[in-house]
């Protein structure tokens, strides 16, 4: 946690009711700035409150799997300033093509229909599988939901 990441959890420990909450991890949405500030002003706005991640990067990073109700996190904006405070609420591991239209609505996106939720992730992971020259296999893309709430902005 760096200076700026750490003035923000002060001021979050200092004004919140949570007794020793735990620090997660510091991040953003997406792989652009632009993607970090646009899903992050959803986050903001209330409009997100799930994600959705390749169960295989966790893996290639060695970053262990999120949990539910354990730790806070801080959402980091595209200029990696903080911005919120998350706590996952609910995980669940699924294949690509079982996305839900509840899942799809709650990422907020678009027009948050199953085929925008479909047509934006698949554009994305094709993309960071290409980036880490893995082999992109909708068929087998195993992937993490998760559902947050913002304790703190």
């Amino acid at each position: 946690m760096n200076a700026i990441e750490q003035a923000y959890w002060q001021k979050f420990k200092a004004v919140s009711d949570i007794e020793s909450p735990l620090f997660g991890s510091s991040w953003s949405f997406g792989a652009t700035v632009e993607m970090a500030d646009d899903l992050g002003q959803l986050v903001l706005e209330g409009k997100k409150t799930g994600t959705s991640s390749a169960v295989v990067f966790y893996e290639l990073e060695g970053v262990a799997f999120p949990t539910e109700n354990k730790v806070y996190d801080i959402l980091l904006n595209g200029s990696k300033e903080p911005i919120a405070i998350l706590q996952t609420k609910r995980i669940k591991r699924f294949m690509f093509n079982e996305v839900t239209e509840e899942m799809a609505r709650l990422e907020g996106e678009g027009d948050l229909s199953i085929a925008y939720w479909q047509a934006a992730h698949r554009a994305f992971f094709k993309a960071a599988f290409t980036k880490e020259n893995l082999v992109y296999d909708e068929d087998k893309l195993a992937l993490l939901y998760e559902e947050f709430e913002v304790v703190y902005q």
